[in-house]
This record gives C-alpha cells, structure tokens and sequence, in this order.
C-alpha cells in the first residue's frame, strides 16, 4: 500500500475541475448515459455524508517513466447510511511531457469496467479503473476476494464503444493529457455509485452520483425504469471492511481500506 498524507481543500478542489472538464454525455435510443457531471435533481436521493474520519491520500512509487498512481478517501470510516468520496488519478512527476505507447488495455481494468461504469465507458481511456470488494484484501490475496461489487446497474440499452488510444502524452507535473489529434482530457476517475432516472417517458438519464454509498446486488439486467437507487435491487453498503483497489496501465496499484461501522 502507498503513503498516506493528509487532502487539501486546493487539492479537492483541482480535481473537481479536471472532472468536469472530462465530463460528456452520450445519448443512445434516447438513453442519456452521463459520466462525471452532476446534477441535484439527478442525485437528490444519494445520503449525506456521514463520515467518522477525516480524508487520506495514498500514492504509489513514482514509475520509470515518472508517472504516479494517487488514490484520495475523504474517510476511512463512515457510519452506516453515509457515504465516502473517492478519487484517483494519475499524474507525471516531471517537468516536462511524457509521452508513452500503450499496448493492450490492462487486464483487470477491462474486466472492472463493467461492475463501475454505464455500458462499461471508463470516461479515463481505461487508462486507470478501480474495483470495490467487500472484506479486507492486498495484493497478496486478491485472488480470493472474486468478483468485485456491482456499482453500476446492467441495463438493457445498446452501448456505444471506443477506441483504446496507442499512445498518450501526459502535461508536465499534472495529470492533464492529450492523445495525437484528440482533445485534451485527465486521467482522473470518481469512485462512486451510479443509477438512471427518468427525465421524461421518453429520455433516462444514467450515471454516477457524487459519492459512493451502495451497490447492485443483481447480474440480471435491468429496465431503465428499475435501475434506481430505489430498486430493491440496491444496496446501502453493509457494515464491515471494504478493499478499494486502484490500478493503471503501467501496472501501478494500490490497495486502500475503509469501514462502515
């Protein structure tokens, strides 16, 4: 496991435009699959944030290339009901570009894309991905911990696909990024919990709330209709020990720990 040091309010608040600024939506068969943008209309049933601890940042070892895998909890304990906010990203250490080819996507980022994300779109290139396992796991015994929690519902709706980039190019000191004649973007992910409502007969709109707070407890799909926080297919996390394990495509990882007491 990395370092752990104390969050900032800068800090908070510099990740929170680099996720707006890579936010997008996409609407398919009128669905509106919306990653990293939110709203208080959309997410007025998510709980408060009801945490008995303050926030901790882990890192992990700075790579060859000078690239650094960072996992950031406001908590590691919250009562049950609350919610955490979780982030990650991954940032160049140095002061100037780095620009590195990619082979195939990450493994485990792969197959996790589908427990955490709408139609599996990591909105980070599936250059970074993470996965929420209840019980106390590390790199030692992952192998037992199987499949990881579900915090995106399956839906039934025809999802969109996107290339894999080959190369990337990262900004000096930041995790600001831009791919040969793409737009310019961050590797940076929200750990949260995701569901769709409906806008009108006609229009859902489905993504992530602001926090992590509960998980799907189904591998059936669901109806737009029935893919919200109050399906019963919905569950408020439990208490116990969760493992939140957060991986890049230069092989970093880190394995982080909270409670729900």
């Amino acid at each position: 496991m990395g370092s752990a040091d104390q969050e900032n309010e800068s800090a908070a608040s510099r990740v929170s435009s680099r996720n707006k600024t890579t936010s997008f939506a996409i609407v398919i068969l009128l669905v509106v699959i919306v990653l990293g943008v939110s709203s208080s209309q959309f997410y007025s049933s998510a709980p408060l944030d009801f945490s008995g601890s303050g926030p901790v940042s882990f890192s992990s070892p700075v790579s060859p290339l000078g690239l650094r895998l960072i996992l950031t909890l406001s908590a590691t304990s919250i009562r049950q009901y609350g919610a955490i906010r979780a982030w990650m990203e991954v940032d160049n250490t140095l002061d100037q570009n780095v620009s590195t080819a990619l082979g195939q996507i990450d493994a485990n980022i792969s197959a996790w894309n589908r427990y955490d994300f709408f139609c599996g779109i990591n909105i980070a290139e599936s250059l970074a991905g993470f996965a929420l396992f209840k019980g106390y796991y590390s790199s030692t015994n992952i192998s037992r911990a199987g499949s990881p929690l579900q915090l995106a519902p399956l839906v039934s709706t025809t999802c969109p696909t996107f290339p894999y980039p080959d190369r990337v190019v990262f900004k000096p000191m930041s995790s600001l990024l831009a791919t040969p004649n793409g737009p310019r973007a961050a590797v940076v992910l929200n750990v949260t919990s995701e569901q769709c409502v409906s806008l009108s007969p006609t229009l859902h709109q489905c993504g992530p709330s602001t926090r992590l707070f509960g998980y799907w407890n189904t591998q059936s799909f669901l109806s737009l209709d029935g893919a919200t926080f109050r399906s019963p297919y919905f569950q408020y996390l439990v208490p116990g020990v969760y493992t939140l394990v957060a991986v890049d495509a230069w092989g970093q990882a880190i394995y982080a720990h909270f409670d729900v007491l």
